[in-house]
């Protein structure tokens, strides 16, 4: 059993916050999971099936090709659900490979099926639904294979750090789903294999033999590609290659058709829909009361969904739903309605990233790796809604997590790590609701060190870390184990809260970069020791340069003192700030310092730049650019032009390279460049 290890998809973090390679934790959406045996249907491990969708779905329309661990003898177990398998395989696959190539040859379609046959044994001996219980006396749950620490998912094995956005889309739950997302892939390799893959047999010509030969060249050529990537179609022929075992395993698998030991009648007739499942065509049954209308709070897989005219505003966890009230309307108060992921296809569909998503939605609500200050002693909760574990006195703290629950009440929980007794114990906090929240945690400076990086502390990587242009995007470098980095700016995406740090880096090249380095995720357990861990500073470097007497806040991007905020301000915060009532403030450019050079800024008080930025993930009129190293951006007329201005925070080496090409320019030292001037020192 191995998963797919394929090129990935490419989605921007505007809106969907979904890269080529996401870092989902082990065992990710994962819950009751149950081990199994290396036996037909069996395989280890499953996880609750209803994760992703809903199980009356798999009970109205996979009945008979679910593997049953009640059953009095497991073995006779096993050849019923082989035999019911068999037949929608052999119909599936015949399906697929005639639809592709509408003239494929007898022979061809035979060593592809067999192929086929060979990768499932493979890969999780048949294995994909299976009712099972968590202990002896438990009920029996419909479950999921899930294999690979849980990355795997369904009888084909599809990665969710690579197919995230698919399986989200049901092509792992969905069995036909499943097997026709990962024959796309398994095709293409099978179209591919070159003639030096072959083995000498570059044709099917010949005698009967060579023919076979072929046939089998092709087959173990596309798992090659299909278990190591598109590079590795000929990697079967490598026998000192470190895989070798595992293509001899798929060789054996082929060649001694091991999956018919547990099938007695080839020519059974298939007992499910094949053809409706594997188009998701409308009369495929559907969960009964499940409909897609306005007004709905919808779960769809693991997201919960809410319909905005045709579009379907989502969010990749139930538990971040009240977020999206401020995107689609809903009635609280009906509850969550299950619908099959089918039912949504003729609907747009945005994914939102929750760390975006409700910040924007929820005035005053701090962001992951920020810290607060609580105005009075907290209950600390196990959970949101948990056991009260003790008291968290009055003080700083660092975000650790979120959640918001009700879309009215807004009630805001943050989980943080507090001293109970001499112990520092992580829990959460009820930290107010819209109208009382002011009084309760309030965004703070930070007061010591966090578990997670705060703008300015140093890191060192611990193994060779790629550095790219945005979260999870292009491949810029690759920093050296061991290295220091600064780090500028902390940033989360998904429900696992997957932690990117931007820094800084000169590499061995010579050259300054801006990028993200993957910090790890926090959830369900903390990986952030294996990738960075804190460092002593090597230098005076800042993440950000502000004006004397003032700090550069992470969370609201801008300097600050314990009275005023500092600009520049976009122009719609400064549009805001007049329409609010702030008069020539708004507007007016005042006298201050920054490293020594005079400077003049608009300075606002807090309260009236907090009203008049917004609580974005960047100020008001911005939004994230990944054509500027995913900085926060906007484009604004100047002189009948059009220009865009790029927002920090920039540290203590770019500001110095703006200084030199820019000829000592007064605004290297402030929060806002020209576009063209940041982009000509990224290389």
């Amino acid at each position: 059993m191995r998963t797919l290890a394929l090129l990935a998809l490419c989605l921007g973090f505007a809106g969907a916050a979904q890269a080529g390679y996401t870092p989902t934790p082990n065992d990710w959406a994962c819950t009751n999971k149950v081990g199994g045996s290396w036996t037909h249907g069996r395989a280890p491990s499953g996880c609750d099936a209803s994760a992703f969708g809903p199980d009356s779905f798999v009970r109205g329309n996979y009945a008979g090709v679910v593997f049953s661990d009640a059953a009095a003898s497991l073995v006779d177990e096993r050849k019923r659900y082989m035999q019911a398998m068999y037949p929608v395989i052999r119909d599936a696959s015949e399906r697929y490979l005639k639809s592709r190539k509408p003239a494929v040859s007898a022979r061809e379609l035979e060593a592809f099926q067999r192929g086929t046959y060979a990768t499932l044994r493979q890969e999780t001996f048949w294995s994909h639904y299976r009712d099972a219980q968590l202990s002896a006396g438990q009920p029996y749950l419909l479950k999921m294979m899930r294999g690979d620490s849980g990355h795997g998912h369904g009888m084909m094995q599809v990665d969710d750090r690579y197919h995230f956005v698919e399986l989200q889309q049901g092509k792992g739950w969905n069995m036909m789903q499943n097997f026709t997302y990962a024959m796309d892939i398994y095709f293409d390799a099978w179209e591919a294999a070159p003639a030096a893959c072959l083995g000498g047999v570059t044709s099917p010509t010949g005698t009967a033999a060579q023919v076979d030969e072929y046939w089998r060249g092709r087959a173990r050529s596309a798992w090659s590609a299909y278990n190591g990537g598109p590079t590795k179609v000929c990697r079967w022929q490598n026998t000192a290659d470190p895989n070798a075992s595992k293509d001899n395993g798929y060789r054996d698998n082929y060649d001694n058709r091991l999956w018919l030991t547990d099938v007695a009648d080839t020519a059974k007739a298939a007992a499910i829909d094949v053809a409706c499942l594997m188009d998701n065509g409308p009369q495929c049954p559907v969960p009964a009361g499940g409909s897609v209308e306005p007004g709905k709070l919808l779960q769809v897989g693991s997201a919960a969904c809410a319909l905005n005219g045709s579009t379907l505003e989502c969010v990749d966890d139930v538990r971040d739903a009240a977020c999206l009230a401020g995107r689609a309307a809903f009635d609280e108060a009906g509850g969550i309605t299950p619908v099959y992921i089918a039912q949504t296809a003729g609907y747009a569909r945005i994914d939102h990233n929750r760390h975006q998503l409700c910040r924007a939605q929820v005035p005053g609500l701090q962001s992951l790796g920020s810290a607060i200050a609580t105005l009075k002693p907290l209950e600390l909760r196990s959970a949101p809604d948990g056991m009260v574990l003790g008291q968290a006195a009055a003080a700083s703290y660092q975000v650790l997590d979120f959640m918001v629950s009700g879309a009215q009440q807004q009630k805001r929980l943050y989980r943080i790590r507090a001293d109970l007794g001499g112990t520092l114990t992580d829990g959460w906090i009820d930290a107010g609701d819209a109208a009382s929240h002011a009084a309760i945690a309030v965004g703070a400076a930070p007061t010591g060190p966090g578990a997670i990086a705060y703008a300015g502390d140093w890191v060192k990587v611990v193994p060779n870390l790629n550095m790219r242009a945005t979260p999870g995007g292009t491949l810029l470098v690759t920093i050296p184990a061991g290295s220091p980095v600064q780090v500028k700016e902390v940033f989360g995406t998904a429900s696992a809260n997957n932690l990117y740090y931007r820094i800084e880096y000169t590499h061995t090249d010579g050259v300054l970069r801006d990028g993200w380095i993957f910090a790890g995720n926090l959830y369900p357990v903390s990986t952030l020791a294996n990738w960075v861990v804190p460092t002593t500073a090597p230098s005076a470097a800042r993440p950000a340069h502000c004006p004397n007497g003032t700090r550069y806040d992470a969370h609201l991007r801008q300097c600050m003192s314990g009275s005023q905020t500092y600009g520049p301000f976009t122009a719609a915060t400064v549009q805001a700030c007049v329409d609010g009532g702030g008069g020539a403030v708004c507007t007016a450019n005042r006298p201050t310092v920054v490293d020594g050079v005079a400077l003049t800024l608009p300075i606002w008080s807090k309260a009236l730049a907090a009203a008049a930025t917004g609580n974005g993930d960047c100020p008001r009129g911005a939004a994230r650019s990944m054509a500027h190293r995913f900085h926060c951006t906007e484009t604004v007329m100047r002189n009948g032009a059009a220009e865009t201005d790029v927002y920090g925070p920039f540290g203590t080496a770019l500001v110095n390279a703006c200084l030199a090409r820019s000829g000592n320019a007064a605004w290297c030292r402030t929060n806002r460049w020209p576009a063209a001037t940041f982009l000509a020192l990224q290389p």
